[in-house]
């Protein structure tokens, strides 16, 4: 009887230090963000030079008039001024 249980209990001390030793947990994967680290600011970079060499033309930019774009500003000016709020229409009146 003594027997089986210092057999039952090196078995069981042998298991517990061998489950001990051995790692639950899977190897560190780079997680999406790791992986792509630095690509935004390499993928801003890249949209902005969409013509490195558009400096040295000495030629004007070609795209609306002087009067279609000041009137485009303008309007983008006044859409930021405050304008009144219309009075809210419901079926019954409260006075």
């Amino acid at each position: 009887m003594l027997n089986r249980y210092l057999i039952l209990i090196t078995f069981m001390s042998i298991l517990s230090i061998m489950l001990s030793c051995s790692g639950t947990t899977p190897a560190h994967e780079q997680t999406l963000l790791e992986r792509n680290w630095g690509r935004s600011i390499e993928s801003m970079r890249y949209m902005q030079m969409v013509d490195p060499e558009a400096g040295k033309d000495p030629n004007p930019v070609e795209g609306l008039d002087g009067n279609a774009s000041e009137n485009n500003v303008n309007k983008y000016q006044q859409s930021f001024k405050e304008t009144k709020q219309k009075e809210s229409t419901t079926i019954l009146k409260l006075q």
